[in-house]
């Protein structure tokens, strides 16, 4: 179970009542999961270094009854899923490094590794990508299962299964005229449309609507974003639908950015395969054990509140 914007009931309430004592404001504790309270919510665990999501499931429920450990205000929200006993197999899928492509001093890398059916898929993108006269830098895949979480990065991220890649976060949002993306606004949503630019002379011009960054200080010295737009005129091709068409998608932004949080929440370049997850069948465990025995797995240093989490239930 997941408590999220829309969620309505006791369980609701008893958040509100544990978020105002600890010095968060939700709004009314009536028991609704508005904007007041995922903004309490969102407050909340980047105090303790969660990943700020706005999403209350098992790590945050945890961290709240541990914040609430006080004889004062007893708080026992148990959000984590039923635990099973995960199968191992011989079978595991191979590590792949992929090709990528470096930018003009914008940094990233000229690879990517990822488990081999991911790699497949993404490998088959690139080549796409190429056809069109584009290019697809690179700030990772693969993460350690040593490697800790934080108020950008999940738990349960789509790096540690090898499913995930990350472009180089400075090859969009900084300079339109010369930057190899521009960023769009999706709508009024919280997504993007990725497009690439490109002088292949079949590829025709369009108008975007490009979205930028500028940080400022306020007048107590704390950084914040704006976000700003300008109209550029380019050959381009829509990176996010030829993504898709090969099986990776897009994540949505942390609405912390959009109110003046750091640039990390923009996650624009975030782009996850999903072919083969089954929603409120496939576990994260099971993911991980696709790619490393139980032996390894078992070390992951979350393995053990995020093994039985389920596609779509609460696991994103």
């Amino acid at each position: 179970m997941v408590l999220r914007e829309g969620t309505k009931g006791e369980l609701v309430k008893k958040l509100q009542e544990g978020l105002a004592y600890l010095g968060y404001h939700p709004g009314p504790i009536d028991g609704h999961y508005g904007q007041m309270t995922e903004d309490a919510v969102e407050a909340f665990q980047k105090k303790v270094k969660l990943y700020s999501d706005g999403l209350v499931g098992p790590s945050t429920a945890a961290a709240l009854n541990s914040a609430l450990g006080s004889p004062k205000m007893e708080l026992h929200l148990d959000l984590g899923p039923p635990q099973e006993e995960l199968v191992d197999s011989d079978t595991k899928l191979k590590w792949v490094k992929c090709p990528a492509d470096k930018f003009a001093n914008r940094g990233g890398f000229t690879r990517v590794t990822l488990r081999s059916d991911t790699a497949k898929a993404y490998k088959e993108l690139y080549e796409a990508v190429h056809d069109l006269g584009g290019i697809i830098t690179s700030a990772g895949g693969r993460r350690g299962l040593s490697g800790k979480a934080s108020p950008s990065r999940s738990k349960k991220s789509m790096h540690y299964v090898g499913r995930a890649f990350d472009m180089a976060l400075p090859t969009g949002m900084q300079n339109p005229s010369t930057d190899p993306y521009l960023i769009q606004r999706d709508g009024n949503s919280r997504k993007w449309i990725v497009w690439a630019k490109t002088e292949d002379l079949d590829v025709p011009e369009k108008t975007i609507e490009a979205c930028y960054v500028v940080t400022k200080r306020n007048s107590k010295g704390k950084k914040y974003t704006i976000l700003k737009t300008k109209e550029i005129t380019a050959r381009v091709f829509n990176f996010t639908k030829l993504a898709k068409d090969h099986g990776f998608e897009n994540i949505s932004a942390r609405r912390s950015f959009f109110r003046g949080g750091a640039y990390g929440g923009a996650e624009w370049w975030h782009f996850q395969w999903e072919e083969g997850l089954e929603p409120r069948k496939t576990t994260f465990g099971e993911e991980l054990l696709k790619a490393y025995t139980l032996q390894k797995a078992s070390r992951f240093v979350y393995w053990d509140e995020a093994k039985n989490c389920k596609w779509k239930v609460n696991w994103f």
